[in-house]
This record gives C-alpha cells, structure tokens and sequence, in this order.
C-alpha cells in the first residue's frame, strides 16, 4: 500500500490551525489579536498534545499502525505552545520585570511555563539522532508527557476565569482517560 500522501496530508491538517490564526490576523477580523490568539494557541497545543497520547491506545485497536505520526503531532503540539509562549512574552513586551510580575500574581504561568521547558526537553530530543543517542534513556525521558499532560491541564484549569466554564473539565477528563491507559492497572490492583 502506497502511504507516501499520509505525513504530507497529516502536515496540512496539522497546520491548518495556524494558517487560520494567521489569515484572521492578516484579515484585520480580531479586535484584539494578541488576546485572541493566545487562548487558541494554547488550546491547539493540548489538543495536539492529547492527540499525541491517543496514538498508543488507537494503535492497539487499529488494524494498522499509526505510531509512525506521533512525532508529528508532538511537534506540532510543541510548535503551538512556541506560538503560544511567544504571543505571551510579546503582550509583555519582553520585559522580565513585566513577566516576573505577571508569574507572581498568576502561578498558573509558572505552571504553563515549567509544562513549555518540558515539552522543549521532549521536542530537542525527538530526532533520529538523539533517539539513537539516548538508547533506552530516550523513553523514560519520554515519559515527561504525562507530567506535561497534568502541568497543561492544570495551567488551563487555573487559567479559566469561571469555573462555570466547562471546558478545562472536558479537557480534564479525556486527559485523565488517556493517561489511564498507560497504568498498569493489573500490577496496581495486586498491591
């Protein structure tokens, strides 16, 4: 079966986000674009970063194997959260007396911002070469996603300015969900 289409087609899907940000920004649409484009960012960024945890679980039950475009999607997740974290250091101007400041009032920065380092960790290291590097060390260092999992849900959780906003608790529970799959539940249960 020829599948010289599918990383080509997955790139476009996976940047299709990006390119409408872009073009509602170009179009003068956004009243106040620095606002209006960090929650999306951000919101792409998990998304694509629980997309990333679903390939192991769908993989088990698909006829075919889709492992091949984790990576993809886990940099695409990482190229989101750039986006994201630079949109941010822009609205502060750069300043480290402004991000300081906003990291003192709002922790759930120092959360986004330890989640960012993490995924920068995971991204640096995703290449052939470092995979090969690394040996076995590369999938226990790769076992931060989880951590990045939880430190994201709870920068958006504490982000959200209402708690009658429901959708930190749908993004919750799928992560939850996911994350469940990688419990070895029958070792767990013997204890």
């Amino acid at each position: 079966m020829n599948t010289f289409w599918q990383k080509p087609l997955l790139f476009v899907v996976l940047a299709s986000p990006f390119i409408w940000l872009v073009t509602e920004v170009l179009s003068g649409n956004l009243i106040d674009p620095i606002e209006e484009i960090t929650n999306p960012t951000g919101q792409w960024a998990l998304r694509f970063l629980l997309l990333s945890l679903l390939i192991t679980p769908l993989n088990k039950i698909l006829p075919f194997s889709i492992v091949k475009f984790r990576r993809m999607i886990g940099v695409f997740s990482f190229f989101y959260a750039c986006m994201h974290l630079g949109i941010f250091l822009i609205d502060q101007q750069f300043s480290l007396t402004f991000i300081l400041e906003d990291v003192t009032k709002r922790p759930y920065i120092a959360i986004g911002f330890s989640a960012f380092l993490l995924l920068f960790l995971l991204a640096i290291t995703s290449t052939n070469k470092m995979i090969r590097r690394l040996g076995r060390r590369w999938k226990q260092l790769h076992k931060f996603i989880y951590l990045i999992a939880i430190l994201v849900i709870l920068h958006f959780y504490w982000q959200v300015k209402s708690m009658a906003d429901i959708e930190p608790l749908i993004y919750t529970i799928i992560t939850l969900f996911l994350l469940s799959f990688r419990v070895e539940w029958k070792k767990w249960l013997k204890r």
